[in-house]
């Protein structure tokens, strides 16, 4: 059986509980329990405690470290070295010093490969340090391998030979009852569309909003709603509200919500929509579309890979071309198309699908 170690390197000083920290890494941990009795598994996880625990029939190590680009946490490798894992999974591109200190404690036998979370790579002596790593790195793994192109053209990333494409973004969503959700969200109507990201330049939604303007002169039916964690844009979004009387009745500014309320809303309208300039990967894209939502998203990797024949694609910024592909979805059948959905998510986004993709490449890596 393969011995596989997935490790996270950064250190939540704020906890001081396990649960704490596995609660804050369960959307991305979410594929350990579709491979545990697969592999012989431990998660390494860094926090303000230290010491070792079975939750579910999976088995941790905590560790207590510091968060600094030059500090290697030798206990978590010693403790590792007597593991002998075979395969281990660091999270993140960031930490390129500490993986280089893990090669050399643990040796040729454990391969190492590393997933990417929409990091960028660094310039200067980081930048090199993460070059001179990939000497030391077996494989990484991205959600689209078009990721992977600032990495190769660097030569931070000496091969493309070393991607594989495994999404770092799951989901446990199910569709609920969509006339229930309808009813206790107060939402009528089949053309409802769901925001669900930051208000920030990046996620951009002043040009969805002028696109959404437009749209709803052709449409007056349609509405979106805005769920957000944080409101940098909020007082232009609200201007464009309060002078345009179509966005004003149609666009209902939302806020933050707890992260278990997502599946009401996901179920209740028909729309997700994201004006996303870059993304590591999509975690609300594939919540939202394992609920049947259709996808109108920006034409950038990540999205491309995770909604694939299903996604309306606009390219990022160009509110013009957003309108034209609003006006389109009116040509849907959207009770089929939905169902279309859900079916491709559970097959291609859900936990399982991650973990059978890890798993495959585990069992590659070994064989080599």
């Amino acid at each position: 059986m393969i011995r596989l170690v997935e490790l996270n390197y950064h250190c939540h000083t704020e906890y001081s509980k396990p649960e704490e920290v596995i609660e804050k890494h369960k959307l991305s941990s979410g594929f350990i329990h579709f491979i545990k009795d697969r592999v012989d598994l431990l998660l390494v996880k860094h926090l303000n405690y230290e010491g070792g625990a079975v939750i579910e029939g999976i088995r941790y190590a905590f560790f207590k470290t510091l968060n600094r680009s030059w500090y290697v946490p030798f206990k978590t490798h010693r403790f590792l070295k007597k593991e002998n894992p075979d395969i281990i999974l660091v999270q993140g591109f960031v930490f390129p010093l500490q993986v280089i200190f893990l090669k050399w404690k643990l040796g040729k036998g454990c391969k190492i490969i590393a997933q990417h979370h929409g990091e960028r790579p660094f310039s200067g002596i980081k930048g090199r340090l993460q070059q001179r790593a990939d000497a030391f790195v077996d494989g990484y793994l991205f959600t689209s391998l078009d990721n992977a192109e600032p990495w190769l053209s660097k030569k931070i990333i000496s091969s493309k030979e070393k991607c594989f494409e495994v999404l770092s973004a799951s989901t446990g969503f199910v569709l609920r009852d969509k006339e229930a959700c309808k009813r206790k969200l107060n939402i009528s109507g089949n053309d409802n569309f769901l925001w669900v990201a930051r208000l920030n330049n990046n996620k951009d939604p002043l040009s969805v909003l002028i696109a959404f303007e437009k749209y709803l002169a052709v449409n007056r039916r349609a509405a979106l709603y805005m769920i957000y964690q944080t409101d940098e844009l909020l007082t232009m979004i609200e201007h464009m509200k309060n002078v345009s009387p179509h966005l004003n009745n149609a666009v209902h500014l939302i806020g933050r919500i707890d992260h278990e309320q997502l599946p009401d809303w996901y179920s209740a309208v028909e729309f997700y929509i994201s004006g996303s300039h870059s993304e590591g990967s999509g975690y609300a894209l594939a919540e939202a579309m394992a609920c049947g939502c259709i996808p109108v998203v920006t034409a950038i990797p990540s999205f491309i890979k995770i909604a694939g024949k299903y996604g309306i694609f606009f390219k990022p910024g160009d509110p013009e071309v957003l309108y034209e592909k609003l006006v389109s979805t009116g040509s849907l059948d959207k009770e089929k198309y939905a169902q279309e959905i859900r079916l491709y998510a559970g097959e291609n986004l859900s936990y399982k699908a991650v973990a059978d993709q890890l798993y495959r490449l585990c069992s590659s890596l070994i064989s080599e």
